[in-house]
């Protein structure tokens, strides 16, 4: 019943097909960003589709994975307009959607595969109208057989198919995954296409910032980090949405997606949070070989990586730049909310992030290794 008017597509029978808006300029010359290995990008339909997600969720823990203030202003915003999407419609179904299957919250990283939010329509288009009995082997009508869908490199939609799949696995995480793209694609049309081109410009200071400080200063100092855990190459992807905690996929393609700086003055931001995303492989490698195989089971390695990760960004950057550790270390106090008062802020940083000793001296190990092995 919350798809009565939606049904004929993501992008609709009701809803004219548009293509993704194409990003404001950027102040930085195309050249310089094309000539280095991790080039700075921004991309919509990664920022509309985390943007759902950060309607939805009220985070309260130390390394939000989305911008505090974020649902605030957005809403502030949509207000100011007097504007009423699906999304606000839909809400309360998808919030307790979420609230009953968490691992839903794993799909916020699935935009970072695609190129724009029609690719993105089409390909949870074909995974929902593919819907094929696992047992019998025999396809299932679908209700959404009317939906567009247009032409794509089959390997290209195969690998979305899976990806989609490996997230939303049962009848109810599909209906939940129809109900969310709908209400982004009523999302897009009404406000976020708008919104999302001011705020672009807004921040044209901030990426160009960005672009001074990480690639044409602090990569350097990373690469050999970067060769040694298989990342040479890759993006990284300022997002509007996202707060400390970031999105990546990190194998075969390797996309990193960090928080928006709001001005040219905080641009460090994205090389510290770029630093906390680029040692996943080894705060979870840590992680994995420290931890009993009942506590793996229970998903304590879960809750462990995400402590892990921020504590091991910091010794990264001790052994890269060590002169950013400081500053790294006040920003994830920062967002945790926790004032870093007093001449010793790695003292507070160490309280407010606890660690397993093991899982620190297994970090320690691992990076020993990667930077000898990149020497």
């Amino acid at each position: 019943m919350l798809l009565a008017a939606g049904c004929s597509g993501l992008v609709g029978a009701n809803t004219k097909p548009e293509a993704e808006p194409a990003p404001a300029p950027p102040t930085i010359s195309q050249e310089v960003i094309g000539q280095t290995p991790w080039p700075v990008k921004t991309r919509y339909v990664v920022d509309l589709w985390l943007h759902g997600y950060a309607m939805l969720i009220a985070d309260t823990s130390r390394t939000p994975p989305f911008r505090r203030d974020y649902r605030d202003a957005t809403i502030v915003a949509k207000n100011s307009r007097n504007i009423l999407t699906q999304l606000d419609q839909n809400m309360e179904m998808l919030q307790r959607g979420l609230r009953v299957n968490p691992r839903l919250l794993d799909g916020a990283r699935l935009a970072l595969r695609e190129g724009s939010w029609e690719e993105m329509g089409n390909d949870i288009a074909a995974f929902l109208t593919s819907n094929e009995d696992s047992v019998s082997g025999k396809k299932r009508p679908s209700e959404l057989s009317t939906w567009k869908r247009a032409p794509r490199a089959s390997e290209e939609t195969t690998d979305m198919t899976l990806a989609l799949g490996s997230v939303y696995r049962t009848e109810a995480d599909r209906e939940w995954l129809k109900v969310f793209a709908l209400s982004l694609t009523d999302e897009h049309s009404k406000f976020y296409e708008q919104y999302w081109r001011e705020q672009q410009h807004a921040l044209r200071p901030a990426l160009a910032a960005v672009d001074t400080a990480f690639s044409q200063r602090y990569l350097k100092q990373l690469r050999g980090y970067l060769r040694g855990v298989q990342l040479p190459t890759g993006e990284i992807v300022l997002s509007l949405p996202l707060g400390g905690e970031g999105q990546s996929i990190l194998q075969r393609q390797h996309s990193i997606a960090i928080g928006f700086p709001s001005t040219a003055d905080s641009s460090l931001d994205a090389v510290y949070e770029f630093a906390h995303e680029a040692i996943a492989p080894v705060a979870e490698q840590a992680v994995r070989e420290r931890i009993s195989p009942a506590e793996f089971r229970s998903g304590i390695g879960a809750q462990l990586e995400t402590p892990a990760k921020v504590r091991g960004g910091a010794m990264l950057l001790q052994r890269a730049i060590p002169e950013l550790v400081a500053g790294y270390e006040r920003h994830y106090l920062a967002l945790a909310r926790i004032a870093a008062t007093g001449g010793d802020v790695d003292a507070v940083f160490v309280r407010a992030f606890p660690l397993r000793q093991t899982i620190i001296d297994g970090m320690d190990q691992r990076l020993d290794e990667v930077l000898k092995a990149a020497d």
